[in-house]
């Protein structure tokens, strides 16, 4: 099931929740066509010095069959092993590597990832973890923690994807919801 962004949706939609991840994963819709992707650590060790939240970055957008653009990402992701792969179309790939010893890791918290392009339909739209996922915790010497392997099998670290809509697409998805609380008021 997807997650959109306001809590009583989300209560709404889900019913129960589950146990919090490590790191949320947010695909936000911030107006029209243009998105954003964030990344933002929710368990983090308590030993870090410095936190990369998701340092080897590989994952794939899809939708309906609309173009997927990604126009910038975080430079962090460019490191003197080379740049961050970019591949645009139907399926966008993003492929990164913020390497501590050959980069400069992001510490930031919520962790901005990239924006992209999609003109396509919301409900449609999937990210979808490829390869090697994990995060940086550098203490004096690091820490590389996983949460997916390069062969697809699960990290120990866990994640989940959140889906935000645009305000105008929120608003039409909780029209119904208001619509039966309002209907209940006049019984």
């Amino acid at each position: 099931m997807r997650t959109i962004g306001t809590a009583a949706f989300v209560g709404a939609l889900a019913g129960c929740g589950s146990a919090q991840p490590d790191m949320l994963i947010t695909v936000d819709n911030v107006s029209a066509a243009d998105w954003t992707i964030s990344a933002e650590i929710l368990s983090p060790p308590s030993f870090q010095a410095i936190v990369q939240v998701w340092a080897d970055t590989s994952f794939e957008l899809t939708g309906d069959g609309s173009a997927i653009t990604i126009i910038s990402y975080n430079p962090s992701y460019d490191t003197t092993l080379g740049n961050a792969f970019v591949s645009n179309g139907p399926t966008a790939t993003f492929i990164g590597n913020a390497n501590s010893f050959f980069g400069i890791p992001d510490s930031s918290n919520p962790l901005f990832v990239l924006d992209f392009t999609y003109a396509g339909g919301f409900e449609e739209l999937e990210l979808q973890l490829v390869g090697q996922n994990s995060a940086l915790f550098d203490n004096f010497g690091g820490s590389i923690d996983a949460y997916q392997f390069a062969d697809g099998s699960p990290g120990n670290l866990t994640w989940d994807v959140q889906y935000i809509p645009a305000p105008a697409t929120l608003a039409l998805a909780l029209a119904p919801i208001t619509l039966i609380a309002s209907r209940r008021r006049r019984k």
